[in-house]
């Protein structure tokens, strides 16, 4: 039989070893995918081609795009040591740096129910286009995409795109489990579930295109950007009619008074001979 000491230091081992110090417990921060509806994909369109002189493709939400980007944002999740008691955008960013969603169009914001798109797509398109210098066509566009905001812009209005899937991504913060999962529900001392695991205020914009985007290249031509970067006109006061291209019976219409003009000076010049 062994001396009682071993048996004693063995049972102390064994106990040692089941416990977790609290300074080693984490807290999974994740997103919850929250669906948008047919006024963002208005609020895209308007984005890229309203109240423009030059369009590009307009862009038709798919259904195998939405499926893609829901996936990647409820799969998406950072462990980050206790300590932090909010959920904050810093928290936001770092989800999206541990994930692909980087790399496709993405806005933080704070969440409220029946988001207005077209006032984060305005706010995301005022960011992008102040990282133009001067105002002035880029010729080289690494600069730009290598900005969040910037990288963002140019996704978003990849010309040659013409499908589109968008989700938001609402912050959140959980303990994590025992198998490193995560807890969909975090509780306090008492057992009680705490209501700040359902406290979601920051919140990301997903928006993924097909044909995708290609990263550091031109995502239209100079033409576009010029009517771009001087369009005043807010994504909240346009119509879908503001998505119809510009026609050349505007142009016929505004040089026809001062042909009517010359006719009647050329009229009244024969009376007076």
């Amino acid at each position: 039989m062994a001396p009682l000491h071993q048996i004693a230091a063995a049972v102390c081992l064994v106990a040692f070893s089941g416990l977790k110090p609290a300074s080693a417990a984490s807290q999974v921060y994740k997103f919850e995918a929250v669906q948008v509806d047919d006024a963002a994909y208005l609020a895209a369109n308007l984005a890229r081609n309203g109240k423009l002189p030059v369009h590009i493709e307009e862009v038709t939400k798919d259904e195998g795009l939405v499926s893609s980007v829901q996936k990647t944002v409820t799969t998406t999740e950072t462990t980050v040591p206790q300590g932090r008691e909010a959920i904050d955008k810093e928290s936001c960013e770092a989800l999206i740096k541990a994930s692909t969603l980087k790399d496709i169009f993405h806005y933080t914001f704070e969440y409220k129910e029946s988001p207005n798109y077209r006032e984060l797509l305005q706010a995301a398109l005022e960011a992008g286009l102040k990282v133009f210098d001067n105002n002035k066509y880029p010729s080289d566009w690494k600069t730009v995409w290598a900005n969040d905001a910037g990288g963002s812009l140019a996704y978003l209005l990849w010309s040659k795109s013409t499908n589109i899937g968008c989700v938001i991504g609402k912050c959140t913060k959980t303990a994590a489990s025992a198998d490193g999962m995560g807890d969909s529900k975090q509780r306090d001392d008492s057992g009680r579930i705490s209501s700040e695991a359902t406290q979601t205020t920051p919140a990301v914009l997903f928006c993924q295109l097909d044909p995708a985007p290609t990263k550091d290249q031109a995502p239209f031509d100079e033409e576009y950007f010029t009517g771009l970067i001087t369009r005043t006109a807010k994504l909240a006061d346009m119509t879908a009619d503001d998505l119809k291209a510009p026609t050349n019976d505007a142009a016929a219409a505004a040089a026809l008074p001062p042909i009517l003009s010359a006719g009647l000076i050329a009229m009244l010049a024969a009376v007076s001979v």
